[in-house]
């Protein structure tokens, strides 16, 4: 296998076994299919010689005896071919469900192979790629490619094989009849690699039209409320339309050309067939052949009929199969630039040290970060406020090594960040995204997600120090209250809440908050800052916030604006400066 698919020869190499079973029961039923027509020949010639001596047979019980052997050998021949039939059925059978088990086993393969680099890949990866993409890769793509691994890899070797066997018999037979009988099936052949790489092109499109359909889709869904509250609707069914519109053009487009293709095919084996039997008949009249040999010919012709269609066939599922691998192929050749250097599990305490950190965002020209430099003991609660677009967020992203900085170099506990292994470095850290995803599951499941092992009592302390304890008692199922979709049966500061009982679960040596108190009323933020300084004596707690409400409980505040920081001290010191974060509080204190 060449090209794009070629990256499937790694999965077919587990199951070559498999795969050469499935050949010998191709190769049986296919020789078998052979039997019924080497049957027929010898049935016409008794046939003929039966006639010839029923009509100069004189006597009554000569002619009697040869009808009694003619319908003898006529049995006989009828219960061989049935015999024949069966058997070549339950060998078809056993071949085509060994390669069809194969294919779904190298699916299902594929599938676990593409969601597993998902999980590799960076988030500079999912800000560039549409979740409709994603999800058509690793669903229609992979379709498109199973088709390929089953049915087209069944009857292409069934093919091959009818191919092989049948073509020495005709020759056998009559060598000009079978060189008549082989033109449409190159004509066929030829025209199927003629437009091969157009058909790829625009299976190709096709797939591309389907993934923008997907998106699509999947954007309605996910905003459903965003677009009922503006009453949107009608205008979104109107670009809906016009997207399926696009996508059923395109589809149309290349079964138009199937369909054309298919038709001319079978219109050549047609015309071949009456070819054969023409010439085949002018054989007979000048003594070249006998009729049985012309009977005979005549179905092994008819048995390349379907081969010769199904290369057709085969040709189209494979073009299909190719514009999917690209696709696939092209998102696994992403790679993930951010990986551990040494690979170290050294136990954190939680210092925290930004040296100079300078952070661009990928395919981005503005500088989310420039020469930020402070230190963070393990123990203490630092805030870091500023404006919108101030750089906050970016510092959590890099802490967590989502991103890696473009300059400058950042430090836990006096280790390059980069030498911790990914997995061990994250396990020690609870970070509460400012966009909380929460599960379609219980609200159990939803905090213990932060620590799969978590007892009920510690799930119950995590929720007490997020202070959502109390709203869950008076819930019917309690704990066991599912969820909607993201979380959406509950109101904003319910789910800022039960995500930071996720982080607490983890009893983390960093604590990264991003903005999630954001929906949270004065008075429950401030009981949940006063249970963090409790609770995480001895870890780091980053504390990201637009709010000098909630700064003011951190033990230091730094001051970013366009990504750079502009001041830092405590929340009296910075108030005696009278500069950024004195205006914040005034405006603050203001809007109250």
């Amino acid at each position: 296998m060449v090209g794009a698919l070629h990256h499937l020869n790694k999965y077919l190499g587990r199951y070559r076994y498999l795969l050469v079973l499935g050949t010998v029961a191709t190769l049986l039923s296919s020789a078998l299919s052979i039997i019924p027509a080497r049957l027929i020949k010898h049935a016409f010639e008794l046939v003929q010689t039966s006639v010839v001596a029923y009509q100069v047979s004189v006597e009554a019980h000569l002619r009697r005896a040869t009808y009694e052997k003619l319908a003898e050998g006529l049995f006989a021949y009828g219960v061989l071919m049935l015999l024949a039939a069966i058997l070549r059925g339950l060998f078809l059978f056993l071949a085509r469900r060994i390669i069809m088990v194969v294919g779904k086993r190298v699916e299902y393969a594929l599938k676990n192979e593409i969601y597993a680099h998902y999980q590799t890949l960076p988030l500079s990866f999912y800000t560039r790629h549409s979740v409709g993409d994603m999800m058509a890769r690793i669903s229609e793509d992979v379709h498109q490619v199973g088709m390929y691994l089953g049915p087209a890899i069944a009857y292409g070797l069934n093919t091959v094989v009818v191919f092989l066997m049948l073509i020495p018999y005709m020759l056998v037979i009559n060598t000009r009849l079978t060189l008549y009988a082989v033109l449409p099936i190159v004509l066929s052949t030829t025209g199927a690699c003629y437009i091969s790489s157009f058909m790829q092109e625009r299976a190709a499109t096709v797939q591309d039209k389907l993934s923008r359909l997907t998106t699509f889709v999947q954007e309605s869904f996910s905003g459903i409320v965003v677009l009922q509250a503006f009453s949107r609707e009608t205008g979104f069914i109107k670009v809906f339309s016009e997207a399926c519109n696009t996508y059923k053009t395109q589809s149309l487009r290349l079964s138009v050309i199937n369909a054309l293709f298919f038709a001319v095919v079978k219109s050549i084996i047609g015309l071949g067939a009456v070819l054969v039997v023409f010439l085949g008949g002018q054989e007979v009249i000048k003594g070249r052949c006998k009729p049985g040999d012309i009977a005979e010919f005549v179905m092994y012709f008819n048995l390349l009929g379907w081969p010769t269609f199904a290369i057709s066939w085969i040709n189209v599922l494979v073009q299909k199969a190719t514009a999917s691998q690209k696709r696939i192929n092209a998102l696994l050749q992403e790679k993930n630039p951010i990986f551990s250097k040494e690979m170290l599990q050294n136990p954190i305490k939680g210092s925290i040290a930004f040296n100079n950190v300078s952070f661009t965002y990928p395919n981005s020209d503005v500088k989310a970060l420039q020469s930020v430099h402070f230190e963070v003991a393990a123990g203490k609660m630092v805030a870091i406020i500023g404006t919108t677009g101030a750089g906050k967020s970016t510092i959590a992203h890099l802490i967590c090594r989502l991103y890696d900085a473009t300059a400058g170099s950042i430090t836990i506990d006096g280790v390059p960040i980069q030498d911790y292994s990914i997995p061990y470095l994250r396990q020690q850290l609870g970070y509460v995204p400012q966009d909380v995803l929460l599960f379609s599951d219980t609200i159990r499941n939803n905090i213990a997600w932060g620590k799969p092992e978590a007892t009920n009592l510690q799930i119950a302390q995590a929720a007490q120090l997020a202070a959502i304890y109390g709203e869950i008692q008076q819930l019917s199922k309690q704990m066991e209250t599912m969820l909607g979709e993201r979380g959406a049966t509950l109101s904003g500061g319910q789910k800022q809440r039960i995500a930071t009982a996720r982080a607490f679960v983890r009893t983390p040596k960093i604590l990264v908050l991003d903005d999630c108190l954001s929906a949270v009323d004065t008075k429950t933020a401030g009981d949940i800052l006063h249970n963090i300084a409790k609770a995480m004596q001895g870890s780091a707690v980053l504390l990201i916030t637009h709010s000098v409400f909630s700064a003011q409980f951190a033990d230091h505040i730094l001051v970013l604006e366009a990504g750079k920081l502009v001041e830092q001290g405590t929340h009296e010191s910075l108030l005696a400066q009278k500069s950024l974060y004195n205006t914040l509080y005034k405006q603050q204190q203001y809007a109250k």
